[in-house]
């Protein structure tokens, strides 16, 4: 009887803002004035309840899908140039065709890793010439602006990459030589015939160094032993380069720790990059993405490309470099610069632009180099030089 009374009084309430006391409950009118005395309210305000807590749980989710599926701020974007193999096609005359060099071929060959012998492509493969990639973002979306055009919408670059699928190959220079891991000691095989070169997959002893464990699953990168790396410009009474740069590390491969002992480890070569050798040493190794970012160069810079990596008196496209700067000069990785020749008279001095190279990897005092281009042979002591943007007038 009380609660009749009280759920009558405040149904009075409901006068001034609905006609006749009725809540339109989807399309159905209920009067609570009557569900009070026909005792029916508690099974209406149950359902009612039930209504509301529905509704309230099913917008909840709603948002937090919503939040979830958000759309990316950012975006990857990749370019690349295609090619379909003909008859009687090679990788030589395709990389003369559209590089103007026959010495790009290895670049093609490594951006196709479908490719299991270069020297055999067939009619119909389809080839990717060049590969680009870099990150884009994508400008925020409000309902308080007006909708702009499509050009308004498109993605505004912000980082761009070069991709070299050889980064892993890529030896360096360091000022100074750096502790080793270990050596390779002896091949597995006829003991008869025993083999001082070795190619992937073959099975190899390794000795570590001091107090180094060698431990199962670990992967080590393989280098000649290093070698020095005089200054050929600067040179003593007798004529021989009297400065030491350095010592080259040259990389030969990738092998991976099969067996440990106390005294000598046993190893597989997983990647052979030139003929691993006995008594090369061994090195920890750090994987390195082939997406290198792409980095202005804020400051002038000169100086010179000093050496191949493969030893060799002349080279040019696609050659791997050393350059006589480093981080403590100003060189970032990603970096490009202009590879230039010096003209000069006793009335004139000028300088010409014929290559550029993109720095891969930087070290105390040099940098390892990609020759992006070259309009001539380059013959070491070539010179590197600031962008044009960079130099002075």
């Amino acid at each position: 009887m009380i609660t009749t009374v009280i759920m009558k009084r405040l149904t009075k309430g409901f006068h001034s803002r609905y006609e006749k006391n009725k809540i339109i409950f989807g399309i159905l009118p209920v009067n609570l004035t009557g569900l009070v005395e026909n005792n029916m309210i508690s099974g209406y305000l149950r359902l009612i309840v039930w209504f509301f807590w529905v509704v309230g749980a099913t917008t909840a989710w709603g948002a937090a899908v919503a939040a979830s599926d958000e759309a990316p701020t950012t975006i990857e974007l990749e370019s690349g140039i295609y090619y379909t193999v003909k008859k009687g096609d090679t990788l030589w005359d395709i990389s003369n065709r559209y590089f103007n060099t026959h010495w790009r071929w290895p670049q093609i060959w490594s951006e196709n890793q479908q490719i299991m012998n270069p020297h055999r492509i067939f009619p119909g493969e389809r080839l990717r010439l060049y590969h680009q990639v870099w990150e884009a973002s994508l400008p925020p979306e409000s309902s308080d602006q007006p909708v702009s055009s499509s050009l308004d919408r498109l993605p505004v670059i912000e980082t761009r990459y070069y991709v070299y699928s050889s980064i892993h190959r890529i030896g360096f220079i360091k000022d100074q030589p750096v502790a080793t891991s270990g050596h390779v000691s002896l091949i597995r095989g006829d003991k008869v015939v025993q083999k001082t070169m070795l190619g992937q997959d073959e099975i190899i002893y390794v000795a570590p160094s001091g107090n180094v464990s060698l431990q199962v699953g670990d992967v080590y990168a393989v280098y000649r032993p290093p070698t020095q790396v005089k200054d050929t410009e600067t040179k003593n009474i007798i004529g021989e380069p009297k400065n030491i740069i350095g010592v080259q590390y040259y990389k030969t491969g990738l092998i991976r720790i099969v067996e440990s002992h106390e005294d000598y480890a046993v190893a597989k070569i997983e990647k052979a990059f030139r003929s691993i050798m006995v008594n090369d040493i061994l090195l920890p190794y750090e994987p390195v993405s082939p997406k290198i970012q792409l980095t202005p160069v804020t400051a002038q810079i000169d100086g010179k490309v000093f050496k191949a990596e493969e030893d060799i008196e002349i080279f040019g496209d696609d050659a791997i470099a050393f350059i006589n700067k480093g981080v403590e000069d100003g060189i970032q990785t990603g970096q490009t610069y202009a590879i230039y020749e010096e003209y000069v008279t006793e009335s004139m001095r000028d300088f010409f632009d014929y290559g550029s190279l993109l720095v891969l990897r930087t070290e105390a005092t040099t940098s390892t180099v990609l020759i992006m281009r070259s309009d001539r042979s380059i013959r070491p002591p070539g010179r590197f030089r600031s962008p044009p943007a960079l130099q002075n007038p």
